[in-house]
């Protein structure tokens, strides 16, 4: 409500008319981690439909002078790989868009369904692919605009980290192989948490290989630690692999989303680069960090 409040003041101020869009919590359980779970009402993204916020919200957005609601908004969460929590979540906001014509006489002629498709990252996920996808929540939204004599809405969705998740490799280079009788065995790598957090955030599951072993059984287990002081910093843990040696070179697939973006200078560690590979020609499209990058600011 108070950003609400910031855009008119700030529109009104500037003496213009301003577009904004509602993130709806629809208040679906989408059966994935806590830590990426956003539709539930206990989530720091949205407004509740199960406390009246989200029609509140509505109702005030479309009341003030300098602000156009254009559309409504939900996303339920990532890695979902059934289409299911996608046509709960169709059918609720088609009814809080008819109920938000009720109460007011405005249709609201657009809807983004967010995104959140899984991605595989062990040969273990399904993928549903986007047709499925598209032809079952479109049977669902037209038969809720018919339910709810509501004209059919222009439809978004936002696909994200299916495209670009599997486009991406990582590649380490293998520092030792340190076995611990009874316990485990680690392989650390010169890179971990600072290139990737994704594993000590949410333990996420990924597929190693030796890079330069690939044509090769896999048939050693190990987990793949980090250079970072963190007991934490982990890639993987328990990960099946060709028998790795140093020198070797590691790679963990599907790391085109959610990685560099959430990169930093932990440990005050420089970002590595990254390399574009399109038809046999690679390119660097973001240079390598130094030492200087790193001291840049330093007064």
């Amino acid at each position: 409500m108070t950003e609400l409040d910031t855009i008119e003041a700030l529109a009104k101020e500037a003496g213009k008319n301003v577009a904004v869009i509602l993130r709806i919590k629809p208040g679906i359980d989408a059966h994935t981690h806590n830590f990426i779970r956003t539709g539930q009402i206990d989530s720091k993204f949205g407004f509740a439909l199960e406390n009246g916020e989200a029609m509140e919200a509505a109702i005030k957005a479309s009341r003030y002078d300098n602000l156009t609601l254009l559309r409504f908004h939900c996303h339920i969460g990532s890695q979902i790989f059934t289409v299911a929590p996608f046509n709960a979540a169709a059918k609720v906001m088609m009814r809080f868009m008819a109920e938000f014509r009720a109460e007011t006489g405005i249709v609201i002629k657009e809807l983004n369904l967010g995104g959140g498709f899984g991605v595989k990252y062990l040969d273990t996920d399904g993928q549903l692919p986007f047709e499925d996808f598209l032809q079952e929540v479109s049977k669902t939204l037209h038969k809720e605009s018919d339910i709810f004599a509501y004209p059919l809405p222009k439809i978004f969705i936002e696909p994200g980290r299916a495209i670009v998740g599997p486009a991406g490799l990582t590649l380490y280079k293998v520092g030792c192989v340190k076995a611990i009788e009874n316990v485990r065995t680690y392989v650390s790598i010169d890179g971990g948490m600072s290139d990737n957090p994704r594993y000590a955030l949410y333990q996420s599951d990924y597929t190693i290989e030796i890079a330069n072993k690939a044509s090769q059984k896999k048939k050693f287990i190990a987990t793949v630690a980090g250079k970072c002081c963190e007991s934490g910093d982990l890639i993987q843990e328990h990960a099946l692999m060709q028998t790795p040696e140093v020198g070797d070179v590691l790679a963990v697939l599907t790391t085109g989303a959610y990685n560099y973006s959430m990169a930093s200078n932990y440990n005050r560690i420089p970002r590595p680069a990254a390399i574009m590979v399109k038809d046999g020609e690679d390119r660097v499209i973001i240079r390598r960090e130094t030492i200087e990058d790193l001291l840049q600011y330093d007064v």
